[in-house]
């Protein structure tokens, strides 16, 4: 009996860290378009692309191109298409950056001219995945429910509709 409420608290904990884990996210920069220079109809294509988006730690992001190259930038550096960067110059054709900090983060196109035509991408990246857990609390210990059946080997029931011994 007693190895039968360790596998239910085992099974109980396993399936109660789904909701409290939200699995990262990977976002194509700019979606079926990728990473190119922008329409001249439309330069703030990846200020739009973003804004529709919640990036969070964790998150990846995915610039795919083709003739061209990605770079990490500070503010400076994105607003004035600086490419100056303390990170590496991406030319690979797929390059993936996760986001691991909270905050904004800065890319661009390493080609100056293709950075002032609008190839540039700044990322507001939020703290956490989620809001914090606002469930209602679990029955006490002690309620009728509980009180004369061992604990916990009842919820076992209603959390699984069976309990195999």
């Amino acid at each position: 009996m007693r190895l039968s409420v360790h596998l239910f608290i085992f099974f109980l904990l396993a399936n109660c860290s789904i909701f409290f884990v939200k699995a990262q996210k990977q976002y194509k920069v700019g979606g079926d378009e990728g990473w190119r220079v922008p329409d001249n109809s439309n330069p703030d294509f990846y200020t739009a692309w973003a804004s529709k988006l919640r990036f969070q730690v964790g998150d990846t992001i995915v610039f795919e191109y083709k003739n061209d190259s990605v770079i990490r930038v500070e503010k400076r550096g994105y607003y004035h298409c600086n490419e100056s960067s303390n990170g590496a110059l991406y030319k690979d054709g797929s390059t993936v950056f996760v986001l691991d900090k909270p905050g904004l983060l800065y890319f661009v196109s390493s080609n100056i001219e293709h950075c002032k035509m609008g190839q540039r991408l700044m990322v507001d990246v939020m703290a956490s995945h989620g809001p914090p857990f606002s469930g209602a609390p679990g029955p006490s210990p002690h309620s009728s429910a509980t009180a004369g059946n061992g604990g916990f080997l009842p919820l076992l029931v209603v959390a699984f509709g069976t309990f195999l011994v």
